[in-house]
């Protein structure tokens, strides 16, 4: 299988020309982290609130379940086989995580984007909308084979477990609206602890750090904030440049306050997400941008 997966890397890395490499060069920025952090916000503050939470959580889910299987199946990216013909372009993309070379099972590029897309395709579910998702599933994921940095299985591995995951979370949806916030709360603060015991690397600290801030974020801003989106395109913009402006600033600053242990990274991203579902709703709120649907103690 692996000398099959060869010959056909070798094929797709001897494409390599200026203008294709250029086009797998913003592919492959449309599935780094940056790239999600630019566009989940957007839905969430500028779209809808019900469906940015919605897909925050699909996604934060999928995405921690791509960083503990690459930690369990350990599979050696296909980096450093130029003697066997695969040439391999922007490694750096792929050097994010703590097991690099040997983190390659299933791509995180291939899964990361067809839950975002996948789930946005889902629920608008309108042909053009499912034909544009899809097509940006297969670019990004091809663009994973064509730089070099991923086997064939690991593409399709990850396009299938976000399958899985969609499906899954769907039906998981369908229980959460039977029960009542309490229990809604108790099941944010549960979920995270039980993702830091699964999986101790440092992303599982991250991912689990962010679901924990990300929904007492979420309930706190609902029943003490209720921001609501306004009509207007010029205050939704205003606002998500400064939410993002907080983001990125929270991000770099905390990387220099912290240091860089697996607790200080669940920190850290437990922050920023209370920055985004609570701390930058109050600003919106508190500096007109936003007006509040209630007020609720």
């Amino acid at each position: 299988m692996r000398d099959i997966e060869i010959e056909i890397l070798r094929f797709i890395t001897s494409l390599h020309q200026p203008f294709l490499d250029q086009i797998a060069k913003v592919l492959t920025f449309l599935g780094d982290e940056t790239f999600y952090f630019i566009i989940i916000p957007f839905v969430y503050w500028c779209v809808s609130k019900a469906f940015g939470i919605r897909l925050l959580y699909v996604f934060l889910v999928s995405v921690y379940i791509n960083a503990w299987f690459k930690t369990i199946f350990a599979v050696t990216r296909p980096v450093g086989y130029e003697n066997l013909g695969i040439n391999s372009l922007y490694v750096e993309s792929a050097e994010v995580g703590t097991r690099f070379p040997h983190d390659s099972f299933p791509s995180g590029h291939a899964q990361g984007s067809s839950t975002l897309w996948g789930y946005i395709a889902y629920r608008v579910n309108q042909p053009i909308v499912w034909i544009l998702c899809i097509g940006l599933i297969f670019f990004i994921s091809f663009a994973r084979l064509y730089t070099g940095v991923h086997w064939p299985t690991d593409v399709l591995a990850g396009i299938a477990l976000a399958i899985i995951i969609i499906i899954v979370c769907n039906l998981v949806e369908k229980f959460l609206t039977s029960i009542t916030d309490g229990g809604k709360i108790v099941l944010a603060i549960l979920l995270p602890i039980v993702m830091i015991a699964l999986f101790r690397d440092p992303e599982g600290f991250s991912y689990a750090g962010f679901v924990l801030g990300a929904g007492v974020g979420y309930f706190i801003e609902k029943h003490y904030v209720g921001m609501k989106i306004p009509s207007s395109w010029l205050k939704r913009v205003l606002a998500y440049v400064i939410g993002v402006a907080g983001l990125f600033a929270l991000q770099t600053g905390l990387k220099l306050v912290f240091p860089e242990t697996a607790v200080f990274d669940g920190i850290r991203y437990t922050i920023l997400g209370l920055w985004g579902l609570w701390i930058a709703p109050v600003i919106f709120v508190f500096i007109r941008l936003y007006d509040k649907e209630k007020y609720r103690f």
